[in-house]
C-alpha cells in the first residue's frame, strides 16, 4: 500500500534529522579526541563549506543549484554547531 503524501514527507524529514543527529554524534566523538575540539570543528566546517560550494552536481537549473548548495551549507551549520557541555 502506498503512503499518503503527509506520511511520506514525515518519513523523509525524520530520515534527514536522524542522519544529521548521527553525523553530529560522530563528529563530536572525533572532535573530543583532538587536542582542540573547537579548532577541529572550525577546520572541518571550512573544508565542508569549500566542498559544498565547488562539488559538481547533476545537471539542474542555476536556481535549483543555488537552493541545493544553500541547504547543504545550512546542514553543515546544524551538524557542526559548537556546543560546550555545562
Amino acid at each position: 500500500m502506498a503512503e499518503d503524501e503527509e506520511t511520506a514527507t514525515a518519513r523523509y524529514v525524520a530520515s534527514n534529522i536522524s542522519t544529521q543527529l548521527m553525523l553530529k554524534t560522530i563528529i563530536e566523538i572525533i572532535s573530543t579526541m583532538s587536542d582542540d575540539p573547537d579548532k577541529y570543528r572550525t577546520r572541518l566546517e571550512t573544508k565542508l563549506f569549500e566542498l559544498a560550494d565547488t562539488m559538481p552536481l547533476a545537471a539542474m537549473t542555476p536556481t535549483r543549484e543555488d537552493k541545493v548548495r544553500a541547504f547543504v551549507r545550512e546542514t553543515i551549520n546544524t551538524v557542526l554547531t559548537n556546543s560546550r557541555p555545562n
